[in-house]
C-alpha cells in the first residue's frame, strides 16, 4: 500500500472517531429532571403560595442522592450564597442528607408581599421553587 493511501486512512478513522466521541458527549450530557416528594399541598409548577403565617415545607429529590442551591432570590434581588445552610431575618434553608431541602417562612406581619426563589442544580439537571407570601 502507498503512503499517500496510508496517510488518508489514518486521517479518516482519527475524523471519525473524533465525530463519534463528540456525538456520545452530547448524549451524556442528557439528564432527567428532577423529580420531588413533599408536604406541599399548593404546588403548581414550582410555585409554592406561603400564607400569611409561615410554614415549613419540606421538598425530598427522589432521583439524584445530592444536590445545592445553585441561585438564590429575594424578592426578586441575588443573593451570594456562601454557606450550606441559609438563615435571613423571614426564612431558613437546610439540605439535609444532601436531597432533603427544609424551607421555613416566618409570618409576615410586613406591609409587603415577599418572594424566595432557590434554583438548584443536581450535575446538569437543574430546578426551582418560588415560594410568593402576601403581606399582611
Amino acid at each position: 500500500m502507498k503512503t499517500g493511501n496510508l496517510f488518508k486512512i489514518l486521517l479518516l478513522i482519527i475524523f471519525a472517531t473524533t465525530f463519534v466521541a463528540c456525538e456520545s458527549e452530547e448524549k451524556d450530557g442528557d439528564w432527567e429532571a428532577m423529580k420531588w416528594e413533599t408536604n406541599v399541598s399548593n404546588i403548581n409548577k414550582n410555585k409554592i403560595e406561603v400564607p400569611n403565617e409561615g410554614g415549613v415545607y419540606v421538598l425530598k429529590c427522589t432521583n439524584y442522592k445530592s444536590f445545592w442551591i445553585d441561585a438564590l432570590f429575594e424578592n426578586g434581588e441575588f443573593l451570594p450564597i456562601y454557606e450550606d445552610k441559609i438563615e435571613r431575618e423571614w426564612y431558613s434553608i437546610k439540605i439535609d442528607d444532601g436531597s432533603t431541602m427544609t424551607v421555613s417562612i416566618l409570618s409576615n406581619s410586613s406591609d409587603d408581599n415577599r418572594t424566595l426563589k432557590i434554583e438548584i442544580q443536581a450535575g446538569n439537571a437543574f430546578d426551582s421553587f418560588l415560594f410568593e407570601q402576601n403581606k399582611n
